[in-house]
């Protein structure tokens, strides 16, 4: 499938949808979360191209999946800057490799702008996409819900020979 990846800034418009993917997937098994607080949420991502960057692929000008690079997803370990997050494919769209094209496309964006280190928390306890992305385990932790989570990392940072 051919598609374009725009940052989120390019497409304001297009808030709504991701909130509503966002909220629908995840959001709406959050006590008190309503759709409006996910629209707001979202707003920190309609700046220009700098972090936190959030990035929708569009088949044509129909938007199909979106992914984010953002600051501490879990505040426990400050050190730990950057995270990959909410890495979303419209169900229709799923099974073509969409994740992955936005994925890399957040990684190349990142390192650009001197990301070094990426971060992820998934509930895929062999790390199952990302592992096979380059993202290797660090630790087991308990998410906010309850649920438990696997921590993975990845170095992006320039090899210095490029």
């Amino acid at each position: 499938m051919a598609c374009s990846i725009v940052p989120l800034s390019d497409r304001p418009d297009l808030l709504p949808v991701v909130a509503g993917w966002y909220f629908q997937e995840w959001g709406g098994h959050v006590p008190g979360l309503r759709l409006l607080d996910e629209q707001q949420r979202l707003e920190v991502f309609l700046h220009g191209d700098e972090l936190p960057l959030l990035l929708i692929a569009l088949d044509g000008d129909v938007p199909v999946a979106a992914a984010q690079l953002k600051f501490h997803e879990r505040t426990e370990r400050p050190e730990r800057l950057h995270w990959l997050g909410s890495v979303y494919v419209d169900p229709a769209h799923r099974g073509r490799g969409l994740a992955e094209k936005v994925i890399a496309e957040l990684v190349v964006r990142g390192r650009a702008l001197g990301v070094r280190d990426i971060y992820l928390q998934t509930e895929a306890d062999d790390g199952g996409l990302y592992r096979r992305l380059g993202w290797a385990p660090l630790e087991s932790v308990q998410h906010a819900a309850g649920m438990p989570v696997r921590i993975m990392v990845r170095s992006v940072a320039a090899d210095p020979l490029d």
